[in-house]
């Protein structure tokens, strides 16, 4: 037998996310974006018990945050070489590592992503 619960959060979560960029072309040969995104999400845990002192739970109000840059380089029109980087920091609720245990944060609260490559098309 098996079944779905539907009804497992003490109220409604909500989870609003939006980012923004821009792309910049450069003689019709190299590409560079910037890029921001953010997630939020409310108290979902009822009565809310999300302070410092109560610990934070993944049920709390918390915030992601990322930033990125990409730049790429078409030498040909098959090959082309790209480079990036993006950083991402949490806080409340969404910096918790194990989400049913109070107060467990991540080792770390932000994160550095660089990346480098070449493509060759065919």
């Amino acid at each position: 037998m098996s079944g779905v619960e539907d009804n497992n959060l003490d109220s409604e979560k909500l989870v609003q996310i939006w980012w923004t960029g821009a792309k910049y072309t450069y003689r019709k040969k190299s590409d560079f974006t910037l890029a921001w995104y953010q997630q939020r999400q409310n108290d979902f845990r009822r009565p809310p018990a999300c302070s410092a002192a109560a610990g934070f739970r993944a049920s709390c109000a918390g915030t992601l945050n990322e930033g990125s840059f990409y730049g790429d380089h078409r030498f040909t029109r098959r090959l082309d070489a790209f480079a990036g980087v993006a950083y991402s920091f949490v806080s409340g609720g969404l910096a918790i590592a194990i989400p049913h245990g109070p107060g467990v944060p991540y080792k770390s609260d932000n994160n550095l992503a660089p990346t480098i490559g070449a493509r060759f098309s065919f």
